[in-house]
Formats: structure tokens, C-alpha cells, sequence
């Protein structure tokens, strides 16, 4: 279906030849009047629209104000019969997107439509492309476990108040970042920018030019027109300052101001700027910690901890593993063109059996890493080399004499587990360590298989 187009003139013998001219491209609606003119686009949804400056009912510019407040992203060209500078400065400044002068030459016609068509494709295409990064963050998270729902419940309600400081603590890998970003997109239709700040890759004498800007001269080597920090880029979304427990003490008493007034000032500046950005901010080491060591300043750690959410490591998650592996089977099976479609039951006991170090992060590389290189339908067991020694430990404590083929997870685990804990005398510190299994987990483990 082509692209329709509004024209909008009162000259009759204009009109007419304008018609004949697009009509064999475009799909043309015509009108000789501003209040029809906004009728016809509220009704018929041109794609775009030819607007003479000069009407008989009221002027191509409130026309054109007038459609802009119906739709802001409204392609509007301007047509004039004297070039006005003053006339067409205030159509562009309304959201005009170019003009065109009287008598209009055909070549230049086409051209410029043709450019105003491909802009608004482009425009939309992006706006599809926003929406569905905004619907893949809504939090999508995968996971069933207790422990994830309740995390899940707690960033809803959070994310429905921008000016709550949000602190979330958990292991390298866990996913901070993909529930910073959850909070960030669940917040409305336009949530505005998502900046992302790694406060441990910036050198700690650059941090406070990089989240709040410099003026011109504030510094040797500093740009000439000075420089817009994070929290300016930020404005109207949200600034997450990853891994804030190493951020300097000089840039964190800076942003104490900044969570208590909601103003800062650029480097070398004497301008106050409001702040009116969502603030997250994550770390992997336990804040109360740091602040007991005089690393992290502890009014700060109150100011954020208003509303903290702790992402738990991927070892107290285990009802949550599988789904974890086929969500990235699913993944990269589209992304590399592959079919793995099954997990065979040892590869299964191993991927349940492993402690995962590296949480979420290391079975999303693992996922990668085997279906871009293996070929076949099931992932097996010997394509999980790199991740465990668990075929070591178990025959440590079985014995060599059972074999894969016979493996069903839940009885080998809990017979692992009946074994080693009869070994150790039951003392589950010890038998976790045989096991090569983190202690809550083999608590968590004895209590499911009721042992």
C-alpha cells in the first residue's frame, strides 16, 4: 500500500496539479482549508502532509500547530509563496520538516517528499525497535524460585517511583544489570534514556567530570565547549551506577548531594542543575561491610539503601537452572541457526550438581560456547568438561561402578548425598566438601530430598 499525502491549498489550479503530479505515486488527499485540513488528518492519518502557509480560514502556521499537538510526530512540509525567513524559522522551530516555494519545480518536489517519506519509515522503524527493547526488559527475567519472585515483586513496586533510590547487591554475573534495566522500562511508555555508568572502569581522578560534566577550562586537557555528564544524559530515564562500592570518596560525598537536593554542578561550574533522573545503583560486595571498613561513606549507604534488592547467586536458585539453559538454547539456537531441543539426564545431574561461581553469566557463556561449536539436537554431558569435576567426586564417593547410562538425577543425588554424609559421620560441612557443593546448597538439597 503506498504512502498517502494531504495536500492542503487554497489555489485550485496548484491543487489540481499537484494531485496529477503525486496520485501516480502516492495516495493524494486534497483540501482548501486549515480546519478541514486538521479534520482530514485526524480521520484519515496521511502519512504526509503539503501545507500551504497562506489559507483563507486560518493560517498554514496554526494548522500546522494544530496537527503537531495531534500528532508530534506529524510529517508536515511547508509551501509559501514569498520566502519569509522569520514564517518558516517558526515552522521548523513547531516541528515543520522542510519547505518548498512557489512556483515548485517537480524534480525538487519529488525529492523532497521522497526524503520526508523515508525519514518517517526510519523514525518508526526506530520507534518499533525502542518498544522492543522496552518489552524485552519488562521484566522478563526467567526464573520460578521463590527467591526470584520475590525479588521481582519488590522491583514492580519500585519501579513505579522514579525519585527512589535504588541500591541492588549481589554477585559478579547475578544479573544487576538486567534488573536495573527492568526497573528502568517499567516505568511508562517513554522511559526516557538508560545510561550506565561502570564507576570501576573510570580512573578515580575522572569520575566526577564523567557523571557531572566540566566547564570549558576546568582542567588541562579538558574539551574547549566543556562536556555534559551522565546525569545530564540521563535526564528524564535513568543513570546506573554499576559497581559503586570502589567509586572514590570526593565523587561519593558529590552524589550524596545529589540523592539529598536532586541538584549538582558540573566540574568548574557555578550553575546549579536539577537532577531528574531514576538513580540505581549496584555492587558485588556487601555494603554494611565496606562501610565498617571505611571504604564506602555510610550516609550515603542510608541515602541509597531506601529501597535495596538483593539478586541472589544462581547456586540458591536451582529451581531456576533448566529454565535458565533452555531460554539461552532457545537464544543462540536462533542466533547460530542450530536445534539443540533436549538435555539428556546427565547432563542435566551435572549442570543441577555444579555450583556455578560465575552465576548467570557463566551459563549463559557455557549455552554460547556449546551451541555455537557442538553439532546435534541434545547437549550431553561431555560438552560440560569445562564447568565440573563432579564425575571425579562421585566416584570418589561411589565409586567407578556406576555408570552414566544408568544416572537418574534425583536418585544418584540423593544417594551421593546418603553416601558422603555417612562417610563424614553426618557433619554436612564435611560432606559438602567432598561433594564440591557449596554448604546452604547440600542444606537446601537434604531438606528437598527429605534425607
Amino acid at each position: 500500500m503506498s504512502e498517502t499525502i494531504l495536500i492542503v491549498d487554497d489555489e485550485k489550479s496548484l491543487l489540481k496539479a499537484l494531485r496529477i503530479t503525486l496520485e501516480g505515486k502516492y495516495g493524494v488527499i486534497t483540501t482548501e482549508t486549515g480546519s478541514n485540513a486538521i479534520k482530514l488528518f485526524q480521520h484519515k492519518g496521511p502519512d504526509l502532509v503539503l501545507l500551504d502557509i497562506g489559507l483563507p480560514d486560518m493560517s498554514g502556521i496554526v494548522t500546522l500547530k494544530e496537527i503537531k499537538e495531534k500528532d508530534p510526530d506529524a510529517m508536515v512540509i511547508m509551501v509559501t509563496a514569498v520566502e519569509d525567513v522569520k514564517t518558516i524559522v517558526e515552522a521548523v522551530k513547531l516541528g515543520a520538516y522542510d519547505y518548498l516555494v512557489k512556483p515548485i519545480n517537480s524534480q525538487e518536489l519529488f525529492l523532497t517528499v521522497k526524503n520526508a517519506i523515508e525519514s518517517r519509515q526510519l523514525k518508526n522503524q526506530i520507534r518499533l525497535l525502542q518498544q522492543a527493547d522496552i518489552d524485552r526488559y519488562k521484566f522478563e527475567i526467567i526464573g520460578r524460585s521463590p527467591e526470584i519472585k520475590k525479588m521481582i515483586k519488590v522491583a514492580k513496586k519500585v519501579s513505579k517511583s522514579v525519585d527512589t533510590p535504588v541500591l541492588i547487591v549481589g554477585e559478579s554475573g547475578t544479573g544487576k544489570g538486567v534488573l536495573a534495566r527492568a526497573i528502568h522500562y517499567s516505568a511508562g511508555k517513554n522511559p526516557g534514556p538508560f545510561i550506565t555508568v561502570n564507576c570501576g572502569a573510570i580512573a578515580k581522578d575522572l569520575v566526577e567530570s564523567e557523571l557531572f560534566g566540566y566547564e570549558q577550562g576546568a582542567f588541562t586537557g579538558a574539551h574547549a565547549d566543556g562536556k555534559k555528564g551522565r546525569f545530564e544524559e540521563s535526564a528524564g530515564g535513568t543513570i546506573f551506577l554499576d559497581e559503586i562500592g570502589v567509586m572514590p570518596f570526593s565523587a561519593q560525598a558529590k552524589l550524596l548531594r545529589v540523592l539529598e537536593d536532586r541538584v549538582f554542578y558540573r566540574v568548574g561550574g557555578t550553575e546549579e542543575i536539577e537532577v531528574s533522573s531514576r538513580i540505581i545503583a549496584a555492587t558485588n560486595i556487601d555494603p554494611e561491610k565496606a562501610v565498617e571498613d571505611g571504604l564506602f561513606r555510610k550516609d550515603l549507604f542510608y541515602r541509597l539503601n531506601v529501597v535495596k534488592i538483593e539478586v541472589p547467586p544462581l547456586s540458591e536458585r536451582e529451581d531456576d537452572i533448566l529454565l535458565l539453559v533452555e531460554h539461552f538454547m532457545d537464544y543462540y539456537n536462533v542466533k547460530f541457526g542450530k536445534g539443540f531441543t533436549k538435555i539428556s539426564p546427565e547432563a542435566r545431574a551435572i549442570l543441577l550438581q555444579y555450583h556455578w561461581p560465575g552465576n548467570v553469566r557463566e551459563l549463559k557463556n557455557l549455552l554460547e560456547r556449546i551451541i555455537l561449536l557442538e553439532d546435534g539436537d541434545t547437549i550431553l554431558p561431555g560438552q560440560l568438561a569445562l564447568i565440573s569435576n563432579v564425575d571425579e567426586k562421585r566416584n570418589k564417593v561411589i565409586g567407578p561402578g556406576v555408570t552414566d547410562a544408568c544416572l537418574d538425577y534425583e536418585k544418584v543425588t540423593g544417594d551421593l548425598i546418603k553416601k558422603a554424609l555417612k562417610r563424614t559421620r553426618g557433619n554436612v560441612r564435611e560432606a559438602a566438601e567432598v561433594l564440591n557443593m557449596p554448604v546452604h546448597k547440600l542444606r537446601y538439597r537434604i531438606k528437598k530430598f527429605g534425607l
